[in-house]
């Protein structure tokens, strides 16, 4: 059973249109994601701020949406209900609700991600990311990246960085202000993904049931 859970004593027009919206959604990604828990629980935040919160210092670009896979079984998304069935915020609720699902659907969530290196984060963050451009058409910034030298380099960077407690993932998942770089694990990720589904002439739903170890073998970087 799929359930969604919003803030007590909150009722609205916007999250009875949300439930008939991911019924659809489900229906969707239940085709294209086989592994897909049987039971997934969607729990909203309400944030009248987060429509207009900048995701970092980078240009104007903002968030909108906020999303967490919390555990094999629950994610989280926090969105701005007053923006519900607004033009253009349905679709950014719709591409995090499919990035989230593509991380139950690999298995993947913070509570059993502890111990993962900065490469294997960067593909499961990219693998998401790429999943809702090419599903969803949505058009993130941090889906974007420098050209292949660049990201050679950032893959090779991420390769040669040992993970240990004293690890700022802030830094290396949204904005490291010592070099000015944003988004450094979902840019390497998407361009992985890009290099993978190219070299193996592959479908993006094709990686939800792929290792990360085969995803990086099939992008053939080395």
């Amino acid at each position: 059973m799929n359930e969604a859970i919003y803030p007590p004593n909150i009722e609205t027009d916007g999250s009875k249109d949300l439930e008939i919206s991911m019924g659809e959604w489900r229906a969707e990604l239940e085709e294209l994601l086989p592994t897909l828990p049987q039971d997934i629980t969607t729990e909203f935040v309400f944030d009248l701020n987060i429509a207009g919160m900048p995701d970092s210092t980078e240009g104007n670009s903002q968030m909108g949406v906020g999303g967490s896979t919390v555990t094999a079984s629950r994610i989280e998304l926090a969105i701005d209900p007053s923006k519900i069935n607004t033009p253009g915020y349905n679709k950014l609720i719709k591409a995090t609700f499919f990035h989230e699902h593509f991380h139950l659907a690999r298995g993947y969530n913070h509570q059993d991600s502890k111990g993962l290196s900065l490469l294997d984060t960067a593909i499961e963050e990219g693998s998401a990311t790429k999943f809702e451009m090419i599903t969803v058409g949505s058009n993130p910034w941090w889906g974007k990246y420098q050209d292949r030298e660049t990201m050679l380099e950032r893959v090779a960077e991420l390769k040669n960085t040992v993970v240990d407690e004293h690890t700022d993932w802030n830094k290396w998942k949204f904005y490291d202000p010592e070099t000015d770089r944003h988004w450094i694990l979902y840019r390497v990720g998407a361009f992985i993904v890009d290099e993978a589904l190219t070299n193996g002439a592959l479908d993006i739903q094709d990686l939800a049931v792929m290792t990360r170890e085969e995803i990086l073998e099939k992008a053939n970087l080395a």
